[in-house]
């Protein structure tokens, strides 16, 4: 699960705007555990919404392996979800992208 958050919180960083902030937020509710990371960046379209955890997908396409990674991170904290019973998805609106990880507690 530490796999899971890092990829998040550095995916959150990247895509931010400059100087904004990123908010995590975590809590228990009906046996389950629910995470949230929020940052304010450039809306991501709902195509792309669907594919965002696909292997080697990258929402912006002029970011080079250079500054924006092989395109895996959510690939892999998507998998590592599912593994342990979860779920994970992303939403973006208004210039603010918000996953959300839900895990069973038990």
């Amino acid at each position: 699960m530490e796999r899971v958050i890092d990829n998040l919180i550095r995916n959150a960083v990247s895509y931010s705007y400059p100087d904004t902030a990123i908010f995590v937020s975590l809590k228990s509710m009906n046996g389950k555990a629910e995470l949230k990371i929020r940052n304010r960046g450039r809306t991501i379209s709902a195509d792309k919404l669907e594919r965002i955890f696909d292997q080697f997908f990258r929402a912006d396409s002029a970011r080079s392996t250079a500054t924006g990674g092989t395109g895996l991170g959510l690939a892999i904290a998507r998998q590592i979800v599912e593994l342990h019973g979860g779920r994970i998805w992303a939403e973006s609106v208004d210039e603010t992208v918000t996953f959300n990880v839900v895990l069973p507690l038990m």
